[in-house]
C-alpha cells in the first residue's frame, strides 16, 4: 500500500482493559504518588498507555478532569477512590490516547517550536469537548469519570486519558465507530476553528445565489434563454404537487433537466459567486486533509467534502424553481378558472339574467344619483339662504 503523503495532524488510537490486568492496577497506583513522575526504567512492555506518565515531571502535564486542570492531592486521593472502586466493580477502562504532528500544532497557533511550549489550557478544553461527546454518544454520561494528561515526551505532543465506571453501566469495552470519528472530529473541528470559513461557503451557497434567484422571476424578459426549459420542466412534472421536491423519488428522471436550468442560471448570473465557492471548498479540502491525513479511512472526511457542497447548491437552487413553479402553477389555475367564469356568463340563461342585473344596478344607479343631486341642491340652498342673512345683518350693524 503506498504510504501517505501527508502526516495527519490528529491521530486517536484507542484500547479497553478489564479489572483483572495489570495495567489497570497500575494506574490506579499512580493516580496519587507525586513520586512516581521520578522513577526511572519503568517496564517498557508493560501493557498500558500511561507508562510514560511515569517517566519525568518535565515532560508531562499535572492530572486534569472535567472539573480542574490541576488535581490537588486530596483530589488525587478522591479520584483514585473512585478508580479502585470501579476495579473492584469489574469496570471496564477505556484509554484514549491523542496523539498531534507538532507542526500541524504550530501552524495553527498551539505550539511554539522554539520555546517547545504548548497551549495546555486550550488542549485540556478540547479534551474535554471531544469526551462529552464520547460519553453522551455511549450513554456513559451519567456514569463514568475520567483523567487525563499531556505528554511531552515523545516527539509528538500527545494527550492520555482514562475512563472508568465506578457503578458499571456495561459489560463490553468496544465503542462504536461513530463514537470514536466524533472524537477525533471534535478535535480537529476545536483546532481549525473553520467555523466562520464555512459559514461564508453556505452563505455563498444560500444567500448570494440561491437567496438572489428566488427573487428573481424566470418569465422574466432577461431571462427569455431558460424560459423554454422551464416549461418544459414544468409541463412534464406529476399532478400531485406535493411531489415537487428535488429530492422526491417521482422526480428523479427530471433531476437532470433541473440541473442544466440550475446550471445555465448559475453561469449566466452568478459564475463570480461560483468561482468563489470552488476556491473556498478546495481550501477546506486542503485543511482538512492536513488534518486527517490520507488514510483510506480518514479520507472519507475530505475526499467527497466538495462534491456534497455543490450538490447542496443545486438541491437548493432546484428547490427554488420547483418553488417558482408551483406559483406559475397557482397563476394558471386562476387564468383558467377567470376563462371558465366568463365562458359560462356567456351562456344564454346567464346572459338574461346579467342583463337583467346589469338594467336593475343602471335604475338604482339614477336613483341614487338624483336622490344625492337632490341633497346637494338642497345643501346649496340652505347655505345660500344662511349667506343672504348675514349680509342683511351686516348692512344692518352699518347703518
Amino acid at each position: 500500500m503506498k504510504p501517505s503523503s501527508v502526516i495527519p495532524g490528529v491521530v486517536l488510537k484507542t484500547k479497553f482493559i478489564t479489572s483483572d490486568k495489570k495495567a489497570f492496577q497500575d494506574y490506579v497506583d499512580y493516580v496519587d504518588r507525586e513520586e512516581a513522575k521520578k522513577e526511572q526504567g519503568a517496564n517498557e512492555k508493560l501493557f498500558t498507555l500511561y507508562q510514560d506518565y511515569m517517566d519525568n515531571p518535565n515532560k508531562t502535564s499535572s492530572l486534569f478532569t472535567q472539573q480542574s486542570n490541576r488535581l490537588n492531592k486530596e483530589e488525587k486521593k478522591q479520584l483514585k477512590k473512585l478508580f479502585e472502586t470501579a476495579q473492584k466493580k469489574n469496570s471496564i477502562m477505556w484509554q484514549d490516547v491523542i496523539t498531534f504532528h507538532n507542526p500541524w500544532l504550530q501552524e495553527n497557533g498551539l505550539y511554539d517550536a522554539d520555546t517547545h511550549t504548548v497551549d495546555e489550557k486550550k488542549l485540556m478544553d478540547i479534551t474535554r469537548q471531544s469526551m462529552k461527546e464520547m460519553l453522551k454518544r455511549e450513554r456513559l454520561n451519567e456514569s463514568a469519570v475520567w483523567s487525563a494528561a499531556i505528554h511531552y515526551n515523545t516527539g509528538n505532543i500527545h494527550i492520555h486519558i482514562a475512563t472508568v465506571e465506578p457503578q458499571p453501566t456495561r459489560e463490553r469495552g468496544k465503542r462504536k465507530p461513530k463514537t470514536l470519528d466524533t472524537m477525533k472530529s471534535t478535535v480537529v473541528n476545536q483546532i481549525l476553528n473553520r467555523g466562520e470559513q464555512q459559514q461564508k461557503i453556505n452563505d455563498l451557497i444560500r444567500k448570494d445565489m440561491v437567496g438572489k434567484k428566488k427573487q428573481d422571476s424566470s418569465l422574466r424578459w432577461k431571462n427569455r434563454d431558460i424560459h423554454p426549459l422551464f416549461l418544459q420542466i414544468y409541463n412534464h412534472l406529476p399532478e400531485d404537487k406535493r411531489q415537487w421536491q428535488y429530492s422526491y423519488r417521482t422526480l428523479k428522471p427530471m433531476k437532470p433537466f433541473i440541473d442544466v436550468l440550475s446550471h445555465k442560471y448559475i453561469e449566466k448570473y452568478h459564475n463570480h459567486e461560483y468561482q468563489q465557492l470552488l476556491k473556498k471548498l478546495d481550501k477546506e479540502v486542503e485543511e482538512l486533509k492536513k488534518a486527517y491525513g490520507e488514510g483510506k479511512v480518514d479520507e472519507k472526511r475530505y475526499k467527497n467534502y466538495k462534491q456534497t457542497k455543490i450538490d447542496d447548491l443545486y438541491k437548493r437552487m432546484g428547490n427554488a424553481f420547483l418553488k417558482e413553479m408551483k406559483d406559475y402553477d397557482k397563476q394558471q389555475q386562476q387564468i383558467k378558472r377567470m376563462i371558465e367564469s366568463r365562458k359560462q356568463s356567456k351562456s344564454p340563461a346567464n346572459f338574461n339574467r346579467n342583463v337583467s342585473m346589469h338594467f336593475a344596478l343602471k335604475k338604482m344607479e339614477r336613483a341614487f344619483k338624483s336622490e344625492y343631486e337632490s341633497w346637494k341642491n338642497q345643501k346649496h340652498y340652505e347655505q345660500l339662504q344662511k349667506d343672504i342673512e348675514h349680509n342683511r345683518d351686516a348692512e344692518r350693524g352699518y347703518e
